[in-house]
């Protein structure tokens, strides 16, 4: 298994749980903003995440480029 494919498993994995955290705050209450906060935040979570990982997959080309 490539570390991709295993960078996109776990991505996967973290936003079902995100799903499956947000359907439970929907369904203590019925307030259907409580499930949007909690995806809201799994999402900017993986969009940071996968930010920080373009951004060093891009500085270690340019080291390889250097060299």
């Amino acid at each position: 298994m490539t570390a991709n494919r295993v960078i996109l498993l776990i991505a996967v994995v973290v936003a079902a749980w995100g799903v499956y955290h947000a359907v439970g705050a929907y369904l203590f209450n019925h307030n259907p903003w409580r499930g949007v906060v909690v995806l809201g935040c799994v999402a900017a979570y993986l969009g940071f995440w996968s930010l920080m990982l373009s951004a060093r997959r891009a500085r270690l080309e340019r080291q390889g480029r250097e060299r």
